[in-house]
């Protein structure tokens, strides 16, 4: 590669990247939770209020911003001008109609948080004595996760971005013609190259073109057909990480689709088509940056190292699978015509020269893989009690199976100048590698804290919480004013239950008075087997705090505190 192209490789990724970070200066550090409401869920209040106030944890985006207050025959008090906070963008504020009458209410919320993952939930509060008051915790909860047709739709753009990446990068970095004068998009196999390449171009444009309103559809709440509203794109478009980010990638693939034609071009001199290939390379890797401001990534404890991580992550994988696809796709259409020997020579090198560079992507992904699932799990148990740490687990196999599959292939090439190279293990690396792609994208719409969530179905309370190397999961049944049954397990890493738990301990200490007079322990014996289980009660609704306290036979101590909202009886 000569000066002039090493200049315009480096000035390119340059130029991508300091774009981007002037597009998205602003990243959030942690997933968005509510931690306060004003009023709060179950509290009543002598008098109405005059707004409605939510805290969360971390920054929100302003786009589809749903706020409702409904009175106990669903007529709406709320005065329909909920917003974040002009001060504040980690803060909801909505007015109230005046003069609404003693009762029920119920303040239904939906925002969507730094990582373009919509959470939503319920808080029941009460004006005056009259009515029951109804469920609800307030606690932020996902919307639906897993999608079909997000998860659908990422895994055709990661899919694209291989074919598209993979391909380039093998024929101009990787492979090389038998006939070292040859262009790279001449000679056999150049039709077939070219339209592999266009093919993956043609993938990548369509699922990035449709990811926008399916994003809007799931971060609105709205069918997808109304998500294709003008104003509901434009607001994404404005308002969302999401929506600059796509805008982003589509002018990519406009200006792509020019470098493209050129490059193609066969009138153009030799060296302006090789230089344009290698501008393709850079927007390339423009589209994979530009996804890595979305997602997880954005919402890390250091955004810019997560987000370099996440880049690499993606770029290592779109170069080893669309490598493999070349070596299917493309080789052997380009060594047809050649005698066998030659052939299965060609191939075999083109293997041998891919090992290194295979290598390399190995190790990116390792690397990167390592780091963003220390950054995303709350714990190491958190990989066998979560729907994140099943796929993570799962995609970390078929990677591991991928490796077994390049190292047979590679030992097989090292041994014997002949065609020795083996279609068939290449084959099933790849469909292995398309598999990871697509765990790869359903990792993307799932939760690394989903183990972590409430649940209050039928006036119960279940939540697990990370203490440690274990996790400690709560139950209470009934969670309302009484008595209830307290149900403790512990769990270690690996997600077995802890043998050797000496003795549990339960405080209970009800928000409204600091705990000052109602605190109450209950000293629940060790037994055999799992879950602990005593009874205890209530005397109070409002939000309490229950510190679990396990001793282990080693005198390990295990802590883990829970909220635990309890409602009218």
């Amino acid at each position: 590669m000569n000066c002039s192209i090493r200049a315009v490789l480096r000035a390119g990724f340059t130029s991508l990247g300091l774009a981007l970070l002037f597009l998205f200066p602003h990243m959030a550090w942690a997933h968005a939770s509510l931690v306060d409401s004003n009023p709060a869920a179950n509290e009543v209040l002598s008098e109405p209020p005059a707004s409605i106030e939510m805290t969360f944890s971390e920054h929100l985006q302003p786009a589809f911003l749903s706020v409702q207050v409904r009175g106990a025959d669903g007529s709406r008090v709320d005065a329909g001008d909920a917003a974040l906070s002009p001060g504040d963008a980690a803060v909801v504020t909505a007015s109230l109609k005046t003069g609404i009458p003693d009762g029920v209410y119920t303040i239904t919320w939906r925002v969507l948080s730094a990582d373009g993952h919509p959470i939503q939930g319920v808080i029941p509060f009460q004006v005056g004595t009259a009515g029951e008051m109804p469920g609800g915790t307030g606690a932020a909860a996902p919307s639906p996760l897993a999608r079909p047709d997000l998860v659908a739709v990422r895994w055709l753009l990661y899919a694209g971005l291989s074919l598209l990446f993979g391909l380039l990068c093998f024929r101009l970095y990787v492979w090389r013609s038998h006939n070292e004068s040859n262009s790279p998009w001449l000679g056999a196999g150049a039709a077939r190259l070219q339209t592999l390449i266009w093919t993956g171009f043609a993938i990548t444009a369509a699922a990035v073109l449709v990811s926008l309103p399916l994003q809007v559809s799931w971060d609105a709440g709205v069918p997808v057909v109304r998500a294709f509203s003008p104003a509901l794109i434009g607001e994404a478009l404005q308002f969302t990480t999401a929506g600059k980010v796509w805008f982003v990638q589509v002018m990519i693939l406009l200006l792509l689709s020019v470098l493209l034609l050129y490059a193609f071009d066969h009138a153009q001199p030799e060296r302006k088509r090789l230089l344009w290939s290698h501008m393709a390379v850079i927007l390339i890797l423009g589209i994979m940056l530009a996804k890595a401001f979305t997602g997880h990534a954005a919402a890390a404890p250091i955004p810019a190292l997560t987000i370099t991580a996440d880049f690499v992550h993606l770029a290592a994988a779109s170069f080893w699978i669309g490598a493999l696809a070349a070596m299917i796709l493309y080789l052997p259409a380009a060594t047809r015509q050649l005698p066998t020997a030659e052939s299965g020579r060609i191939r075999n090198e083109a293997m041998r020269r891919f090992a290194g560079w295979g290598m390399t992507a190995a190790a990116a992904l390792l690397a990167t893989g390592i780091y963003t699932a220390l950054v995303h799990l709350p714990s190491l148990g958190a990989l066998v009690t979560t729907g994140y740490g099943y796929t993570l687990l799962g995609k970390t196999a078929l990677l591991i199976v991928m490796l077994a599959f390049a190292a047979y292939q590679f030992r097989l090439v090292r041994r014997s100048s002949g065609h020795t190279q083996n279609g068939a293990a290449v084959r099933w690396e790849l469909s292995v590698g398309m598999l990871v792609l697509l765990l790869a994208a359903l990792l993307t719409h799932l939760s690394p804290t989903a183990g972590a969530e409430t649940s209050t179905e039928g006036g119960s309370f279940r939540q697990t919480a990370a203490a440690g190397s274990y996790t400690v999961e709560l139950a209470v049944d009934p969670a309302r004013v009484g008595s209830s049954s307290f149900q403790v397990w512990i769990r270690d890493t690996g997600g077995q239950p802890v043998a050797d738990i000496q003795q549990i301990t339960l405080t209970l200490t009800p928000e409204a008075d600091g705990g000052q007079n109602q605190s109450q322990e209950i000293v629940i014996p060790a037994k055999s087997a799992q879950p602990f289980d005593a009874n205890g009660l209530l005397a109070a609704l409002g939000t309490w705090t229950v510190r679990v306290h396990a001793l282990t036979g080693s005198l390990d101590s295990i802590d883990a505190d829970f909220e635990l909202p309890v409602a009218g009886p």
